[in-house]
């Protein structure tokens, strides 16, 4: 969308309540609404309200007031001066982040004579030609190197250390293939640059923001990605986002010039990147195909299975030939041409030099024999206690300490309709997690931890069953018991291990001024208790001023989207020093204070080894794993870095072979890749043929815990990825619970949750939602299907039982909401 000229563009993204005003103090603005209901993108310009210098309505006798609420709305503001505005209804003031479309700095004027010969093939760039390409900051020669190297190879892989400017050298390319298509006829230009997880969503905007002239815009957690395809050069996406547009073809790949794929190494197996590979490769290969770019700090090994890593470790053909195997995949799969590395020699010494990597990298193991020796009171208590609870299943359990053993035996269970055994191994489950955490974190906290678990399960329900009742007292005894026995023993608030993370982290926040760092964890609970840890012992409090970051769906403990971010941005602030998170921050994260790295007990594989360790961006920072010596982890540490030696190795092979036989074997890799991807999908639809309809469907739908009747089968719907029945459907056989206040989600409401409406049991098996575009339909039960069991009758007449993890799973079809005919359509009756 053009603008007059002096004019910046900016993005003013608000919720809709009602009627509110919007204060902009500029001398020269007005707002254009972008996108809403009854507004397309071609008409906005008609719907344009002034709000030059002064407080006005906006809603009010407007088509943006017969908006549902809460709706997202998106404004183009066009200012001068563009202050901070702010949303002003009732008695409220919301404040309002606007997103400027284009660089503050000046844009080039002409590209029509603007040289980009030297940006191909020179290997400096002078200032005056930084100054006529608009880029303020000088790319470094091992930069300039990558980016040539892939304006020469078309679609290529970017292998490059983590922390040495991969999203700079995207940034760059992405500049100048913008500048070049500025040239043409068609001057329409659109990147995608997809994330692995959210968190990093602004820092990447900000970062390829950095080169100037690019409109940069986040697709943000409400939004769908072709909202923004009108006024953006690069939007910055999940993959998933993405692969919904396409699947439900609101965008397609002829509207694209380039995709870039930060962290391409996830390009495997049913990732979103590969599932949008399979799109671009398979579903649409005639079409325009916009250019691809990888990024990766790693690409990693295939192996995955002990048994296979430990042949190989006597096999060193057989590991270089994975390793090389697994380029070739990668490649194929990306559609790449090739990896590119940096070659000359004198560049790889300015990266050693210029880009700060740990000075320290360490595997320290700790040894506590006395501790050890102390913590088997506790163990000996939680043993006993599965023996116990294993001893009051029906059929009986023996004292299973394997987690997924246990996993198992309660889908058993589930199946087989034994509600009693389906408690009681949640039970287990929840003491056999604990039971691997006791030596690496305080007794205290665990035994807590289980106590208030052990209630939550029980205080749920209304009326427990009488075995659970036992269970329940029993165990509160038991862990009452022990808490005496153990409340003055000197290791009850701490241990060695934790004493020793505790000293590391004191030494290494004393050492610079204005230290941070991360600790990585490998589960919620540990990053959980660690933080009330250390927000409680008194000897460090006034040193480490701790966080905790972790996901949104974990199982024991989970922050909000709003609690995640709000936790990023205290850790860059320096608010806090220390941040406590599971691998939701390992790949990305981009905190150039970071002074240290330290993994507790957290090692995953040799990607999140090398990942790790450039988290650590400060000079001189460091990076430490802290271990038992001797264990599974300090193992599996040292096997990563030996998978880390042969990726490296393969990188330097990949480099001998000539273009030619790289040529052949990529599409011999590719074709494979491209043959299995058709396989599956032929026999998908071989399913898909074979499934019956689920309105003429025998069956019902229960709860998977109690087998409690919740509805039928034929009543369910879908809409996009949302699986329901109407509320009033189920009113009989669930409970609900609102929230004191609804979140919104695009054009769903969330309004509460559902609960199984059998009083012994009330598991969470889902949400109350309301489709704000629908008032036809009132409120609906979005359904969790690895909450659900499904019984339906075969073709021989007998009933069969059904549990899945998703919909997509689900042995019969779900039809689609039926769309809303007419506007007048009366809503449904209560």
């Amino acid at each position: 969308m053009s603008t007059s000229g002096g004019h910046r563009d900016s993005v003013l993204q608000l919720k809709h309540h009602n009627d509110y005003t919007v204060r902009v103090d500029s001398p020269h603005a007005h707002a254009i609404p972008i996108g809403h209901t009854g507004i397309s993108v071609d008409r906005a310009e008609n719907h344009a309200h002034s709000i030059s210098g002064q407080t006005t309505s906006v809603g009010t006798g407007d088509p943006i007031s017969n908006m549902p609420p809460f709706q997202t709305v998106h404004y183009i503001i066009f200012a001068d001066n563009l202050a901070s505005p702010s949303v002003i209804a009732k008695q409220f003031t919301y404040e309002i982040t606007t997103t400027d479309l284009s660089s503050p700095i000046e844009e080039i004027q002409d590209y029509a004579s603007l040289d980009l010969e030297p940006f191909e093939k020179s290997p400096i760039w002078s200032n005056n030609y930084l100054s006529q390409l608009n880029i303020q900051r000088r790319p470094f020669a091992f930069q300039i190197e990558l980016v040539q190297s892939v304006i020469n190879s078309g679609n290529s892989l970017v292998s490059l250390q983590t922390g040495a400017g991969k999203t700079y050298i995207a940034a760059l390319l992405i500049k100048y293939y913008y500048m070049k298509k500025q040239k043409e006829e068609n001057k329409q230009f659109l990147t995608f640059f997809f994330i692995p997880n959210r968190s990093i969503r602004d820092q990447q905007v900000t970062a390829i923001r950095d080169v100037g002239d690019l409109r940069v815009m986040p697709c943000d957690d409400d939004s769908s990605v072709h909202e923004f395809v009108q006024y953006s050069h690069v939007i910055v996406c999940t993959p998933q986002k993405f692969l919904n547009c396409l699947i439900d073809k609101t965008i397609f790949f002829n509207q694209v010039d380039l995709l870039i794929f930060d962290e391409c190494h996830h390009c495997i197996g049913n990732h979103p990147y590969s599932k949008i590979m399979e799109q671009y490769l398979v579903y649409h290969p005639l079409e325009h195909q916009p250019k691809i770019i990888g990024l990766t700090a790693s690409c990693g090994t295939k192996l995955t299975r002990s048994e296979l890593v430990l042949k190989e470790l006597l096999n060193s053909q057989e590991r270089q030939r994975n390793a090389l195997n697994k380029l070739y995949e990668l490649c194929a799969t990306l559609n790449c041409n090739d990896v590119v590395t940096i070659k000359n020699t004198e560049h790889i010494e300015e990266l050693s030099k210029k880009i700060h990597m740990p000075i320290d990298d360490q595997i320290l193991d700790v040894q506590s024999m006395s501790f050890d020796q102390h913590l088997k009171k506790l163990v000996a208590a939680i043993e006993s206690l599965l023996k116990y609870i294993g001893s009051q299943c029906s059929p009986t359990i023996g004292a299973l300490t394997d987690e997924q053993t246990l996993v198992e035996r309660k889908k058993d269970a589930e199946k087989q309709n034994n509600f009693e055994n389906v408690i009681l191994i949640k039970y287990m489950i929840m003491f056999v997690k604990r039971l691997d955490a006791l030596t690496n974190l305080p007794m205290k906290s665990i035994i807590n931890d289980i106590i208030n678990k052990i209630d939550l399960f029980y205080n749920k329900k209304e009326m427990p069953l009488t075995i659970e009742t036992k269970v329940h007292d029993y165990c509160i005894q038991t862990m009452n018991s022990i808490v005496e026995q153990l409340k003055e023993s000197q290791y009850y608030l701490t241990n060695p291990k934790l004493d020793f993370l505790t000293d590391l982290l004191q030494r290494l926040i004393k050492q610079r001024d204005d230290a941070r760092g991360l600790i990585l964890v490998s589960r919620t609970l540990y990053a959980k208790l660690l933080f009330d840890y250390f927000n409680e012992r008194q000897d460090s409090k006034d040193i480490i001023k701790p966080y905790w970051l972790v996901g949104q769906n974990g199982v024991d403990y989970q922050n909000s989207l709003s609690e995640q971010d709000e936790a990023l941005q205290n850790f860059r602030k320096g608010l806090s020093n220390v941040l406590i998170a599971t691998d939701i921050v390992q790949e990305g994260l981009d905190v150039p204070e970071c002074s240290f790295i330290i993994r507790y007990e957290f090692v995953s594989n040799e990607i999140g080894t090398v990942q790790s360790r450039g988290r650590a961006r400060a000079e001189k920072s460091s990076c430490f794993l802290v271990v038992d010596k001797g264990s599974k982890n300090h193992n599996k540490e040292m096997i990563n870095r030996l998978k880390e030696k042969e990726m490296s190795e393969a990188l330097n092979n990949w480099q001998q072979i000539s273009s030619h036989d790289l040529k052949l074997n990529l599409q011999k890799v590719q074709s494979r890749i491209i043959d299995q991807w058709r396989a599956e999908a032929d026999w998908k639809k071989i399913v898909q043929s074979k499934l019956q309809d689920s309105e003429g469907i025998d069956g019902k739908v229960s709860c998977r815990t109690c087998d409690y009747y919740l509805g039928e089968i034929s009543w369910i719907r879908k809409r996009n990825s949302n699986y329901f029945v109407r509320q009033q459907q189920l009113a009989e056989h669930v409970e609900i619970e609102l929230y004191s206040s609804a979140q919104m989600y695009k054009e769903i409401q969330v309004n509460g949750k559902v609960r199984c409406g059998n009083r012994k049991c009330r598991e969470d098996i889902g949400g109350v939602q309301q489709y704000t575009d629908r008032p036809d339909i009132k409120e609906i039960c979005a359904l969790a299907c690895k909450k659900l069991k499904f019984t339906l009758k075969d073709q021989h007449g007998d009933y069969q039982v059904s549990t899945v993890k998703k919909w997509t799973e689900v042995t019969f079809k779900i039809p689609e909401l039926e769309p809303l005919m007419s506007t007048n359509a009366a809503p449904d009756q209560p």
